[in-house]
Order: structure tokens, then C-alpha cells, then sequence
């Protein structure tokens, strides 16, 4: 994890008074460490230790962070460290959530206007295609649709095949995330549900195409064996859908008013 324990007591504009007061307390001998030995703070100086010298963790999120080596006045220190240690990744959590959720609504908005603006099936698809290629680590995106050959889903016409060209309804990982629910598959072949054509995709993110209720396929990326997609990526794939499977759903009637005007 990448948290400086050494930039938290030393400049940190709560914590490091809190340790200098921690300190002041006390006129025992204390050393502080990072978690890869290197010493933050050493006071030499000062009482014998009341007992054997001892070493205490600095845990945060079941990580440690450093050490408190001294008497035992030392575990007392160690642990307002880790309180301190775990307020600050929580505030860093909570700071990075705040960003995804503004990158999410950004991406919505610019979605919105880009495929609002498209009354071709193909123009929609690649629109929310050029989307999906965005998440980090995309790899290669697919959108498949109903009306594929044998009944089963295939690219609209215009579009690419990507990674797969044909999935059945209910058959294989991206079968059954088009008849269920939003999936983040980071190793395709270990999964039972892969079908003999997907053990080559690695790993894989989709969400199904739904308009009130009727699914009309699925849409998402696969990248190479050993890239992870994460809970973040999925609920942007997850919104991309929610805004593709409508605009679809209007292109798809848009073009077959046209070809009965035409004749």
C-alpha cells in the first residue's frame, strides 16, 4: 500500500502535534519506524524502560504501516498511530470515491449529448464503444445485439466484431451476463460458464442491454490474462448500457420508419 507513515508524523498538520504531545507525556525512550525499517524518529535519550524492550505494529486496513519499539508506553503510541494511520486512508477513500462519481456523472452528460445525437443503430454502437475503450485497461470492446445469426446476438451492421462475434442467450459468461446482471469475469477460462470461444478472452467486463424490461444484448471489453477490472469500472460500463440500450432501442425504430416510408 502506498501510505508514508513518515510524512504523517512529521508533517501532518494534526497528527504531527499529537505525537510531539505523545511524546512530551512521557520521558521514555521510543523509536519509531516505517515498515520497511527505516527509522522515523528516535529518542534515545530519557527513563530506562519499566520493562523489556518491545515492538508494536502500526496496522491500518490489516497492513502495517511501521513500528513502535520502546517500553510499554510504546503499544499506547502505536495505537493512536494506527488510528491516526486509518482516518487518513479514510479520508482518501472517501476522496477518491468523490472523483469517480464526478468522472461517472461527466462521462453520463457527454454520453448523453454524443448518442442523443445519433439516429443510426451503428453510429449509436460505436459512440458507446469509443466510451467503454476509455476504461482504464479496456482491452478490446464488443457490443453484440439481438437478430444475429441463429437467433442468437452479433455486432449491428457497421460495427467491428471485436474479441467475439456471436454469443447465445444463457450460453457462456457473456450469454448469461446478457440474461442476467452487470459482471466483472478476471479469469474467463477458470470460469465453468465459458463457453470453448471465450477461453481466449482473459478477462472480461459486460453489462446486458435492457429497455423496460427486454434485453436486446450485451456490451463490454475483454483485455488479456492478468488485467483486473475493478467494482469502479463496472458501474461506469454499467451506466454506458443504461444510456446505449434506449438510444438502441429509438435508432432501431428511427431506421425501420424509414424503410417503410421508403417503400
Amino acid at each position: 500500500m502506498d501510505f508514508d507513515l513518515r510524512r504523517l508524523i512529521i508533517r501532518h498538520r494534526h497528527v504531527a502535534p499529537m505525537v510531539s504531545s505523545l511524546l512530551a507525556s512521557t520521558n521514555a525512550r521510543i523509536r519509531i519506524l516505517d515498515a520497511a525499517e527505516g527509522v522515523i524518529l528516535n529518542r534515545e535519550t530519557g527513563a530506562e524502560p519499566d520493562g523489556p524492550i518491545q515492538r508494536f505494529p502500526v496496522v491500518a486496513e490489516r497492513e502495517v504501516m511501521g513500528w513502535v519499539e520502546g517500553g510499554r508506553v510504546a503499544a499506547g503510541i502505536a495505537a493512536a498511530l494506527s488510528y491516526a494511520c486509518s482516518r487518513e486512508l479514510d479520508k482518501r477513500a472517501l476522496s477518491q470515491e468523490a472523483l469517480e462519481r464526478y468522472r461517472e456523472l461527466s462521462l453520463i452528460y457527454d454520453l448523453a449529448q454524443s448518442i442523443g445525437a445519433s439516429l443510426e443503430v451503428g453510429a449509436v454502437a460505436r459512440v458507446a464503444l469509443d466510451e467503454v475503450a476509455r476504461l482504464p485497461g479496456a482491452g478490446s470492446a464488443f457490443l453484440l445485439l439481438d437478430g444475429g445469426a441463429g437467433g442468437g446476438l452479433g455486432p449491428p451492421d457497421g460495427v467491428e466484431p471485436g474479441p467475439i462475434s456471436s454469443v447465445r442467450p444463457g450460453a457462456g459468461v457473456l450469454g448469461a451476463i446478457a440474461v442476467g446482471e452487470p459482471e466483472i469475469v478476471n479469469d474467463v477460462a477458470a470460469d465453468p460458464r465459458a463457453a470453448d470461444q471465450e477461453h481466449g478472452l482473459g478477462a472480461v467486463i459486460a453489462a446486458p442491454l435492457v429497455v423496460r424490461g427486454r434485453r436486446l444484448g450485451v456490451i463490454g471489453a475483454a483485455a488479456p490474462g492478468g488485467h483486473e477490472y475493478r467494482a469502479a469500472d463496472l458501474k461506469v460500463l454499467t451506466a454506458i448500457a443504461a444510456l446505449a440500450g434506449p438510444a438502441i432501442e429509438q435508432a432501431r425504430a428511427h431506421e425501420a420508419a424509414l424503410r417503410t416510408a421508403a417503400g
